[in-house]
């Protein structure tokens, strides 16, 4: 299989790419709000500041890990099949999203300055936004690719498999959000009087709007793969 014969398919989806950058980008945003209001001792100015920095990141970051892995396909990633080039993408895409999630770690740690409480709950924070950039995003997009090239091949294309797997996502995406959800609201019982307010709009908040971007990640697949 040629790689290069694959770059049509790789340079689509490019507004997907956009969207899902920014959606995820405001992810830490609020995160970087929360974080602030939770634990930080910093000023009002340098918090504002950090946030610009990690927003801009995030956003600059993840469009990145979408459009550059495309760019660095080459005659020599020939593979027997075209899942191997498509993986072979779609493994540089998950080097740089880990990588920016330890830097938008190490500022937000920096934000709260390195309070250890306040390290365990973002270690979890963004372990959680990067698990679902992978899988809900950066997974989907790997997912439409190599259904688009399944389809300019017929002889491949088994529908009850295609409909499986996005059946399989959907359930995980269930689950997955359900449970986080569930820790959330222990985190909101147990806060203090006082706090309940802010947390509860922070809790409610990134879980309902998480929640509608995966959806929307995943409507946005559905969508693709009927519609070819």
């Amino acid at each position: 299989m040629l790689a290069l014969d694959l770059l049509p398919i790789l340079k689509q989806h490019r507004p997907f790419a956009i969207l899902s950058s920014v959606g995820l980008a405001v992810l830490y945003v609020e995160l970087s709000w929360a974080s602030f209001n939770f634990w930080s001792s910093r000023s009002l100015d340098e918090a504002i500041a950090v946030t610009g920095l990690i927003a801009v990141l995030a956003f600059v970051g993840y469009l990145i890990s979408f459009f550059v892995p495309p760019l660095l396909v080459r005659d020599t990633w020939d593979h027997p099949r075209a899942w191997g080039v498509l993986s072979n993408v779609a493994a540089w895409s998950v080097g740089i999203t880990i990588a920016l999630n330890v830097i938008e770690f190490g500022l937000l740690l920096y934000l709260v300055n390195f309070d250890l409480i306040a390290s365990y709950h973002l270690l979890r924070d963004v372990y959680v936004y990067t698990f679902f950039a992978l899988l809900f995003f950066h997974g989907l997009l790997l997912y439409v690719r190599y259904v688009t090239f399944l389809y300019q091949t017929p002889d491949h294309v088994q529908p009850l498999k295609v409909i499986a797997s996005s059946l399989g996502v959907g359930l995980i995406l269930l689950f997955v959000g359900g449970f986080l959800f569930l820790i959330d609201l222990v985190h909101l019982e147990n806060a203090s009087a006082a706090m309940q307010g802010i947390m509860g709009l922070h809790v409610y908040g990134r879980g309902l709007y998480l929640f509608t971007l995966v959806i929307a990640a995943y409507v946005w697949h559905l969508r693709w793969i009927a519609d070819h």
